[in-house]
């Protein structure tokens, strides 16, 4: 099975070398991450959160998505 000619990954020029699209999603949704950690242990509701270990990576997972989605989504 021979790939469309129209299906391509989209990717991006760093210092002359190309990256994968998803590479920089996936880097700003952990930064997103790491920013409502941040934030929601400023604001002391980091408590209140369920496990931890499941919520920020879900938080991480989602931005990550939505950033895919909203910039290379058809």
């Amino acid at each position: 099975m021979q790939p469309s000619s129209g299906m391509h990954c989209p990717s991006f020029d760093i210092f002359g070398t190309f990256f994968p699209s998803w590479m920089l999603c996936a880097l700003l949704g952990i930064v997103g991450a790491v920013v409502a950690l941040k934030l929601l242990s400023a604001l002391r509701i980091d408590r209140e959160i369920g496990p931890r270990l499941l919520v920020y990576p879900c938080i991480a997972l989602s931005l990550t998505s939505i950033l895919w989605i909203a910039f290379y989504g058809h």
